[in-house]
């Protein structure tokens, strides 16, 4: 026999052949495991997914009782100032004082604040809310502050209406006469019933707007309060201009009719949820903001 014929078969069934045949077998069995086994693999691994998931949150959730996590003021009351907003707020009124102050809006954290800074000016506070009015203490106010009930005949999810009746007549509107019953071509001035005389004849230094409520569609909303806000600075005349401080900016309504009526041009400052503007008259202005 060949020598060729003879080291053939002692090849086949060499140590290192077998070695290698067992392998090759035992990879092809691995691959065959893994195809016929792949969806359950899955299933287990995305369960195992889960469960990780679960116990995580669980852990977050144990943590977040109110044994370990409490919301700050703001975070529970949004509507409440913020300390760097309340500073800013007492030093614009401290630099004024004493001086003509009007507010929509009347807020304990900072009403009886703001009639002490101003004491020996007038502090007028304009509310819609008996309840708000009910737990004001007026001891704790000056004795040149008032606080006059009015009412709001608007609804904030009409808001986008009332901006495009502003548009349409911004003439008519900005030569309004607030003493006078709104015309049917700017309505803003009958939204808002029961405004004392007093708050037409002061000239006024200082407007705060910081009411009504605005944070719900059913709310009153604060588009009449900005419209009254921006004439009666503008009727002030007062040499250095009329700041009107307007709070909640971050809120969609405050936005749109601060631009309307007050305008970017006038934005001197800003701090927190608070833009101020600084409304200077213009005699020969016909609209609200320069077209």
């Amino acid at each position: 026999m060949p020598p060729s014929e003879i080291a053939f078969p002692l090849l086949l069934f060499s140590p290192k052949t077998r070695l290698k045949k067992t392998l090759i077998h035992k990879y092809y069995r691995a691959m065959k495991f893994t195809k016929r086994n792949i969806i359950p693999l899955l299933v287990f691994i995305l369960s195992f997914a889960s469960i990780l998931r679960l116990v995580k949150i669980s852990v977050i959730t144990s943590y977040s009782s109110p044994i370990f996590f409490a919301l700050s003021p703001t975070e529970q009351h949004p509507h409440l100032l913020t300390e760097k907003e309340i500073k800013f707020l007492y030093n614009l009124v401290s630099r004024k004082s004493p001086c003509n102050i009007l507010v929509f809006g009347l807020e304990t954290q900072y009403s009886a604040q703001i009639s002490t800074i101003n004491k020996g000016g007038i502090t007028v506070f304009l509310e819609d809310n008996p309840e708000k009015i009910k737990t004001i203490n007026a001891s704790d106010h000056a004795n040149t502050t008032r606080i006059y009930k009015v009412e709001y005949q608007t609804v904030a999810r009409d808001a986008y209406k009332l901006l495009k009746h502003a548009r349409r007549n911004q003439k008519n509107c900005y030569s309004q006469d607030l003493q006078i019953n709104s015309s049917k071509s700017c309505k803003f001035m009958s939204l808002v019933t029961n405004i004392p005389k007093e708050v037409y004849e002061l000239k006024w230094d200082l407007v705060i707007v910081d009411g009504p409520d605005g944070d719900k569609p059913e709310s009153k909303g604060r588009m009449a309060a900005l419209y009254i806000a921006s004439v009666l600075a503008r009727r002030s005349k007062k040499k250095n201009g009329t700041h009107v401080l307007v709070h909640d900016i971050d809120r969609m309504i405050e936005k749109w009719f601060s631009w309307e009526f007050l305008c970017d041009m006038n934005l001197v400052s800003s701090k927190g949820k608070f833009w101020d503007f600084n409304i200077l008259a213009k005699p020969n202005a016909t609209t609200f903001c320069p077209t």
